[in-house]
């Protein structure tokens, strides 16, 4: 009888050693595996700076396509957004190394750029070409009211975007990463805190100030 107890326990210590060990393998594999798609991403980013400075190049040229312009400027857009996207899922899966953050303070700067390209590309073909919708926040904040805060201005402008789909651009830019163009930026547009910037001249920074945005836009519409 003692032997049989003797011999269930070391069948069960057996099967939680082996459970343990595929359990740390996994976690190994799969912590491999999204540090693969990270350096993809970090890859992937320094193309996009580099197409970004060559996009920059064009607009200097005296017989630019603006139809072509805009079309291919709302394209990179929603590119490096729907990038950012898959990196803010990886960053929900991982703890915040430093190559996530050096990472996302690079979409950062690929999106003040574009920002900047932006606001070039309307000066030259129209500002009614297409809408900018500068989302500046804070990243990886620990207070829950700013991150509430932010949840819902980031919910309202995904709605925004299903709704004007390539009429307008999204750019999310996080204002804490310690970079100097951005910094520029926004002491240049006085903004302070969490806030939406539309087409360089609409600022909301209250939730309940949100509905300006869809008035500004549906009068757009109208007058157009």
């Amino acid at each position: 009888m003692l032997k049989s107890h003797k011999h269930v326990f070391w069948e069960a210590l057996l099967v939680t050693i082996l459970i343990f060990g595929i359990g740390i393998f996994l976690g190994v594999v799969l912590e491999n595996w999204r540090a693969g798609k990270i350096s993809d991403l970090y890859s992937e980013s320094d193309i996009n700076l580099l197409d970004m400075n060559a996009l920059e190049g064009t607009l200097n040229l005296k017989d630019i396509n603006c139809g072509e312009a805009v079309i291919k400027n709302i394209e990179f857009g929603d590119k490096i957004y729907d990038d950012a996207q898959e990196l803010e899922r990886y960053e929900k899966a991982n703890k915040f190394t430093d190559a996530i953050v050096q990472e996302h303070k690079r979409y950062d700067l690929l999106r003040t750029l574009f920002w900047i390209n932006s606001i070039k590309i309307k000066e030259k073909c129209g500002h009614e070409s297409f809408h900018t919708m500068v989302y500046l926040y804070d990243y990886n904040s620990d207070d829950i009211s700013q991150i509430s805060k932010q949840s819902v201005f980031a919910r309202y402008l995904e709605e925004l975007k299903k709704v004007y789909e390539d009429k307008i651009v999204l750019i999310p830019i996080a204002r804490n990463m310690d970079l100097k163009s951005v910094e520029l930026l926004t002491k240049n547009y006085d903004i302070n805190g969490t806030s939406i910037l539309v087409d360089e001249k609409l600022l909301v920074t209250e939730l309940e100030d949100l509905e300006k945005i869809t008035n500004y836009l549906s009068n757009l519409s109208v007058s157009s």
